[in-house]
């Protein structure tokens, strides 16, 4: 019998079609298992893992770490056909609790072949909650070869390939945090102030109030009248949760400012967790514009409120032994 090309095209054919004879494929929208995928040859998606968490009432990225875990095909026919492969992934987080709102859209992932893997980026935003974790869904949609069929003459086959639609809900978590949170105070508010006319020395403390670092963090300041300059306005450091930085500016005030507190805006900027841009916000600082007593007045008027308050208790004692020394005498 003469076996030419057409006849072993033919058996190419056939040979695929047994091979994938045992995929039972999927309906459209199916719900698609992944130990039912893993077992049928088909992808196996799973969360690899999560990076990232929520701040408390700011947008927030989380990225996400999908791997497909299934097994690539054992013969060169099936490396080639690529079943265990996820074509066109889809992928959208999902939040059953109201006050998580996720941001972003569905990320699209593309073809994932067995073994390999892909990050998404999504966006959420957490407000009115507690601090704490919190479990979400990472839903994705995709297709897959589910079968070949052959058709036609044994001379001239025909092969349709099948795919099927499917969809994957994979649980996660995600942690709630409160972020880094600048706070700035004035040391010493009584001694630190700022004398009109002449150029006066403040010194300020930049603390992180938050439950994450704060890298790379700048102070910038902007005076608004009646500050007319300032000079070594910034101040760079790496904030952990709970510490503190200073700085010490050089400030100038108009001559014929009025006495009183005044406002210093501050713009602060640092990185966060993975983001690689800065976060700006905006601050101020609480300032005395005016004259005030030297320390070495102060010190003077501390020692004499010491001094009447010894004198008084001095007296008091005075008064009451000689009442005590009278009943003695009246009771004699």
């Amino acid at each position: 019998m003469n076996s030419g090309p057409p006849s072993c095209l033919c058996s190419l054919a056939l040979a695929i079609l047994i091979s994938l004879g045992s995929l039972s494929g999927l309906a459209l929208g199916e719900d698609f298992r992944g130990e039912e995928s893993h077992a049928g040859g088909g992808p196996h998606l799973v969360i690899a893992s999560v990076y990232g968490n929520l701040e408390l009432g700011r947008p927030s990225s989380v990225f996400v770490v999908l791997e497909n875990r299934a097994e690539q095909g054992a013969d060169e026919d099936d490396m080639d056909l690529r079943r265990e492969a996820a074509r066109s992934i889809s992928a959208q987080l999902i939040s059953s609790d109201e006050r998580i709102r996720i941001l972003s859209r569905p990320q699209f992932g593309g073809l994932l072949e067995g073994g390999a893997n892909t990050t998404l980026q999504l966006t959420a935003l957490a407000e009115g909650m507690p601090l704490g974790l919190y479990p979400l869904e990472l839903r994705c949609n995709f297709s897959w070869l589910s079968g070949v069929t052959a058709t036609g003459s044994e001379t001239a086959p025909s092969l349709f390939f099948e795919y099927a639609a499917a969809s994957q809900d994979l649980p996660m978590q995600v942690e709630v945090v409160m972020g880094p949170r600048i706070e700035i105070e004035v040391q010493d508010e009584w001694l630190n102030y700022v004398a009109p006319g002449k150029e006066s020395s403040l010194d300020l403390t930049l603390t992180n109030r938050g439950d994450e670092p704060a890298r790379d963090l700048e102070l910038q300041v902007r005076p608004l009248p009646p500050i007319m300059m300032v000079e070594s306005a910034w101040v760079q450091a790496s904030l952990p949760p709970g510490e503190s930085a200073e700085a010490r500016l050089s400030l100038f005030a108009e001559e014929n400012a009025s006495p009183g507190y005044y406002a210093l805006p501050c713009l602060v900027t640092y990185k966060d967790g993975l983001e690689e841009g800065k976060r700006r916000e905006e601050n101020a600082a609480v300032i005395y514009v005016g004259q005030r007593p030297s320390s070495a007045w102060v010190y003077l008027a501390g020692a004499a409120l010491v001094g009447i308050l010894l004198l008084s208790a001095w007296l008091a004692w005075e008064r009451l032994r000689r009442s005590r020394r009278r009943f003695r005498i009246v009771k004699s």
